[in-house]
């Protein structure tokens, strides 16, 4: 199956764990960057993966679903968030983080993804923009209520867990969605 994954990656773990997808999925796949993607009507499955940046997908997958909104309602699709906790959290009378990063991508679509998912990255410090930097700081801090100093390096990126996302698109393309 001729299959598009468009990455919005800005630090690699996106893109890294596009490649296990595609690696367990056994297709003919491109894996590109988003912002040289082409458009998806030559596919016939595509996946859309973005790092999770101020609770959503980035701003350039966002555009290029926009963009391409009518082809990629005709296809068979699937997404997939990146984040170091996939679980949500719930402070001062607020729900976000998990299936809140990417239920506003879900919902662009009239015709549901086949598959959706959110998936564990990492936070690596010496790979951080300054405002990135900062932004986390503030997240730990003010939000979380943590007093740290510094961003630890974290990492909670998982081929198994990958692979499992592919075994479901797997699935559910062969008509079994348990």
């Amino acid at each position: 199956m001729k299959t598009l994954i468009v990455c919005g990656s800005r630090y690699g773990s996106t893109r890294v764990i596009a490649g296990w997808i595609a690696e367990r999925l056994g297709f003919d796949c491109l894996i590109t960057d988003v912002k040289d993607a082409p458009a998806p009507g030559k596919f016939e499955l595509v996946i859309l993966g973005s790092g999770i940046y101020e609770n959503g997908f980035m701003p350039e997958v966002r555009a290029y679903i926009d963009r391409h909104i009518k082809a990629l309602e005709n296809k068979e699709k699937a997404i997939f968030g990146v984040c170091l906790d996939t679980s949500g959290f719930y402070v001062n009378g607020k729900i976000g983080g998990g299936w809140e990063y990417i239920r506003p991508t879900i919902e662009k679509f009239r015709n549901p993804p086949l598959h959706a998912g959110l998936l564990h990255g990492e936070i690596n410090p010496s790979k951080l923009t300054r405002e990135d930097h900062d932004k986390l700081m503030h997240f730990y801090n003010q939000i979380l209520k943590r007093d740290i100093s510094s961003v630890p390096y974290r990492t909670k990126m998982n081929k198994e867990e990958s692979w499992k996302f592919a075994e479901s698109i797997l699935k559910k393309l062969s008509g079994k969605f348990y």
